[in-house]
């Protein structure tokens, strides 16, 4: 009588193939929600760096200066940019004339504003200053000097300048 081969897997396999999945998991998620607290927030440094570019943009355009409003409010913070002098208020819907963005996007996220930048429409200068945008454990700055250069600098996220 010839014997059968088997196929499959074991109990005992199948029980240590997964208790080692479960290992390599549990060491594995630390380090994701690390990765993913960097992507948020450099999504939230690289919007803003991108919206500032786009206003300074748009006041050469438009040959109109060009207001941004950074309105910080813990995780609910939010920008806006307008057309006028009066400013906008980015939390209330349709105030700003251009484009407002809710800090809500970035999950996380909190804003430390010193400045709201008017964009000159001769030469797209404007005052220097800046935003410093943090989590938990990361923080970068979006800076304008005089010039409307915006560059991002952070001490401790990876892929830009030290500040």
């Amino acid at each position: 009588m010839k014997k059968r081969g088997s196929f499959g897997f074991t109990l005992v396999e199948l029980i240590v193939t997964v208790a080692i999945i479960g290992i390599i998991a549990s060491i594995a998620v630390p380090s994701f929600q690390d990765m993913i607290e960097k992507g948020r927030l450099k999504e939230a440094v690289e919007s803003l760096k991108s919206d500032l570019m786009f206003a300074r943009t748009e006041a050469i355009k438009r040959s109109s200066n060009i207001n941004v409003a950074i309105v910080e409010n813990g995780s609910n913070w939010c920008y806006g940019i307008n057309d006028d002098n009066t400013g906008c208020a980015c939390g209330t819907e349709n105030d700003c004339g251009i484009k407002a963005i809710a800090g809500n996007q970035f999950y996380g996220t909190s804003v430390g504003a010193d400045y709201a930048p008017t964009f000159n429409f001769r030469r797209g200068t404007t005052t220097a200053g800046g935003a410093t945008i943090s989590t938990s454990n990361y923080t970068a700055r979006v800076k304008v000097s005089n010039e409307g250069r915006i560059t991002i600098c952070s001490s401790n996220l990876g892929g830009y300048d030290a500040c």
